[in-house]
């Protein structure tokens, strides 16, 4: 497959908006959300179906786009890294992204905060769902995995999202030094879970 017919089916099989939520941003259902590229309290990055647009710092681009700048990385790693994440198999060779070093560390931190937030409360409601939907009829059927997760996991999702939510800028901070080596791995689950996800809807279709 040719390298513009692989970004061609990129575009055609993953939309913006899955893009945006799967890499961490919290659109709301205007389309809105807060523009990872600056620092950016009230929501001006504009999600449309195939490209997205901020209204603050102008930054636009599709997908692939959004993935090399969200990562820092040249647009043929943001492909691959896409297609990795979303199990679209277009690249017969590994993935390799490299670690983008950031120069404003105020930045990094509220890229991180606005991220890990989306990430959280997105985890949380799967938590919830998984508590209502996989919930035992009675005492002798087995516990089905995600209801376990569920039972395991809550409490301490919801002290992150607490903190996250209403805590102070020094406790928000404390989490960004202090854990996220752990949040990263809940991070890495979320995006296991929409990659399962995406993957049942398009054998669906």
């Amino acid at each position: 497959m040719l390298l513009e017919d692989i970004f061609s089916e990129l575009r055609d099989r993953v939309s913006m908006l899955d893009t945006a939520r799967f890499y961490g941003l919290n659109v709301n259902r205007s389309g809105m959300a807060c523009c990872p590229f600056h620092e950016d309290e009230t929501p001006s990055l504009k999600i449309y179906d195939d490209h997205y647009y901020c209204f603050g710092c102008h930054a636009t681009g599709d997908c692939t786009d959004f993935a090399a700048r969200l990562f820092g990385i040249p647009q043929l790693e943001a492909a691959k890294r896409i297609s990795y994440d979303f199990g679209l198999n277009l690249f017969e060779n590994g993935i390799a992204v490299p670690i983008q070093v950031k120069a404003n560390p105020e930045a990094e931190y509220r890229r991180w905060l606005t991220q890990t937030s989306s990430i959280i409360t997105r985890y949380l409601n799967k938590l919830y769902e998984w508590r209502n939907r996989y919930q035992p009829s009675n005492q002798t059927e087995a516990l089905h995995p995600l209801f376990a997760e569920s039972l395991q996991r809550t409490n301490y999702i919801e002290y992150l999202d607490e903190i996250l939510r209403y805590g102070s800028d020094q406790e928000k901070r404390k989490l960004f030094e202090q854990n996220r080596m752990d949040i990263q791995k809940i991070t890495d689950r979320v995006h296991r879970i929409a990659a399962d996800e995406h993957i049942v809807r398009h054998r669906a279709i």
